[in-house]
């Protein structure tokens, strides 16, 4: 590894952490919705129809009694509505009701917000090149560690942890 690249890494990893703080150290930016009920409300505005809990835990990487509880405490605060599929009673339709949408987008701007401000020392164009080169390294090293996608980012972790202690024994 050259000392540029130990030093890159070094730093994308630092980059990583800062990231993950919670400004003002406490609980999140986020207050009481968590993660995974942002992502599936994320989900469900970009989605043009209703959603099942097998699609939802199929995008979020989830197992199925995992979506089928966050869609249960989305219901619970009205921001998704839970309906049977007319064509089979077992299915359960998802869809984001209005309070949801609402919430959602004030959620998104305030992560616009949030997220501009790890950027704003750089121009657009910098801001455009890095995510360019960002995707670019994630994308190659997904394919080396996933060439069949199906297994999940989970997988591709664990595979890539291994692969680096496999490097590391060899040296």
């Amino acid at each position: 590894m050259t000392t540029v690249s130990k030093e890159l890494y070094d730093n994308l990893g630092k980059l990583l952490r800062f990231f993950r703080q919670p400004p003002g150290g406490g609980g999140g930016r986020r207050g009481a919705e968590n993660n995974a009920q942002i992502r599936v409300l994320q989900f469900l505005a970009l989605s043009e129809t209703a959603k099942t809990t097998g699609e939802i835990a199929e995008k979020l990487e989830i197992r199925q009694q995992s979506a089928s509880e966050l869609v249960s405490k989305l219901a619970k605060k009205s921001w998704v509505d839970k309906t049977k599929d007319s064509q089979d009673k077992r299915v359960t339709l998802v869809t984001l009701t209005a309070e949801g949408r609402e919430m959602i987008e004030g959620t998104a701007k305030r992560e616009g917000d949030y997220y501009q401000q790890f950027f704003d020392v750089l121009t657009d164009e910098e801001q455009a090149n890095l995510n360019r080169l960002v995707k670019k390294l994630f994308d190659g090293k997904f394919e080396q560690y996933m060439p069949n996608r199906k297994d999940g980012l989970i997988t591709a972790v664990k595979k890539r942890e291994q692969m680096k202690r496999e490097l590391l024994r060899k040296k």
